[in-house]
């Protein structure tokens, strides 16, 4: 029985948070979400959607504030899809995500580990990668992102968490694309040329890679590349990405240099890395580091270990490991990133690091079939999570140790209590904040054999 009528307006506290960041607040027990509001506040709200079991609200007042509530840093926070949580101060921030992460794995998974606190960093100006929409509309370009659950542009001139550069470069392109009336691309007739602008950078700015994602292979921007080049000496490399496909996806396939170098270069604890326009690299270098230093510090390594890097990527994780081990086998399924890890070895002179091509799952029994043992396996996958496949072939593997760095507490918590059920028992998870300003959360633990002790 429905506790409340829609567009009837209530009154009442929050009482916790959704994964998604929004309060929860109850009438007679049924459970409604609000947008933008803290724990502990007092609220006046309508009901805009109601069904069986929960109702959204929308806010009319805020009767009673929390002491951490901030006015968001951003004026296109309440357009913008890109934040969902700037209403949140720092330590609520934190809490929030900390409350996510032991929810998932103390009350789904109930596994009754120590959640320790997040790890913060800056607040603001972090993201090293920014995917720019580009439309027009009216005759004007738009440029910026999406608003939630639609594919129509916020204009801005300045996104808070992507770094200045990004702002400064973004804007200048935008100023060029109209001064040269570029053609942009129209997605509901599958005409026009620029799709996207995507804006990559390095830890100290000094490199930095401008990708023009287009409906084909006219170039249009050699003034604009040249007027980049003059007025940004550090960006090192541009690039046209070929996709005239009619997709969301935002990368084509093919991709043209149209400056410099294919990539541009970064350091992650002490180690260089080549990042192309299409690798996958974590958008946020301070917390980066952190993250992998705990991971690395989680598996206790002595020198002699050999580790399997699965979801290895470009090599990030495993060759910051390298120093600490015997032998780095990474195992990746896209073949151009197992390429770059192999570079990427090349480049910091790191000769015990094999890397193979193929889904982790196939890979690693033939592994153990050719007598290869690892003491440590990381795994770093997608939100999605690991297959079962996966999660038993690691099973099969038998390693001391695996390090899970995860992107998403609730596959985490479900992955973990697969692998608690077959003897590898964690005792604490730890998460860390890559993502301020927004729902989401990494974190990292490390999962013992109990079936070796």
């Amino acid at each position: 029985m429905k506790a409340i009528t829609k567009n009837n307006n209530y009154e009442a506290v929050v009482e916790d948070y959704s994964h998604e960041g929004m309060g929860i607040v109850k009438v007679d027990g049924y459970p409604v979400f609000l947008p933008d509001v803290l724990k502990g506040e007092s609220v006046e709200f309508k009901a805009v959607k109601v069904n069986s079991r929960y109702a959204f609200g929308r806010v009319l007042k805020v009767l009673e504030e929390s002491p951490n509530r901030q006015t968001p840093p951003c004026e296109y926070y309440f357009q913008c899809g890109g934040c969902q949580i700037q209403v949140m101060n720092d330590a609520e921030q934190a809490s929030f995500k900390r409350q996510v992460v032991g929810q998932n794995i103390n009350q789904q998974a109930r596994l009754n580990l120590h959640i320790n606190d997040t790890v913060t960093g800056n607040p603001l100006y972090y993201r090293n990668k920014s995917q720019i929409p580009v439309q027009k509309v009216d005759g004007q370009v738009v440029m910026g992102f999406y608003k939630p659950r639609s594919h129509d542009i916020v204009n801005i001139e300045h996104c808070y968490i992507q770094k200045h550069v990004h702002n400064d470069i973004m804007m200048f392109i935008k100023d060029k694309l109209i001064e040269e009336d570029t053609s942009i691309y129209d997605e509901k007739s599958h005409e026009g040329l620029l799709r996207h602008l995507v804006i990559r950078s390095n830890s100290d700015d000094s490199e930095v890679q401008v990708v023009f994602i287009t409906n084909g292979k006219r170039n249009e921007f050699l003034s604009i590349v040249k007027a980049l080049k003059e007025k940004y000496p550090n960006v090192k490399s541009i690039v046209q990405n070929i996709n005239d496909e009619k997709t969301n996806v935002i990368f084509g396939r093919r991709s043209i240099v149209l400056l410099g170098h294919d990539y541009i270069t970064d350091t992650v604890l002490g180690k260089s890395f080549k990042i192309r326009d299409r690798s996958f690299y974590q958008v946020n270098h301070e917390q980066t580091e952190k993250l992998y230093q705990i991971g690395l510090d989680m598996a206790d390594l002595n020198g002699n270990e050999t580790i399997i890097d699965t979801y290895s990527g470009i090599g990030s994780i495993g060759l910051t490991a390298s120093d600490r081990v015997s032998k780095i086998i990474g195992i990746e399924v896209v073949e151009s990133a197992v390429e770059d890890a192999k570079e990427n070895a090349k480049l910091n002179g790191i000769d015990n690091a094999d890397y193979y091509l193929g889904k982790a799952e196939e890979v690693m029994p033939k592994l153990v079939k050719e007598g290869i043992s690892a003491d440590v396996v990381f795994v770093d996958p997608p939100r999605k999570g690991c297959h079962t496949e996966f999660l038993d072939a690691l099973i099969e593997v038998a390693p001391k140790k695996i390090v899970y760095i995860s992107c998403n507490p609730s596959t985490l918590q479900r992955d973990m209590k697969y692998l608690d059920r077959h003897g590898f028992k964690a005792k604490e998870v730890t998460p860390v904040d890559l993502f301020p300003q927004t729902k989401h959360i990494e974190a990292v633990t490390v999962l013992e054999n109990t079936n070796t002790l």
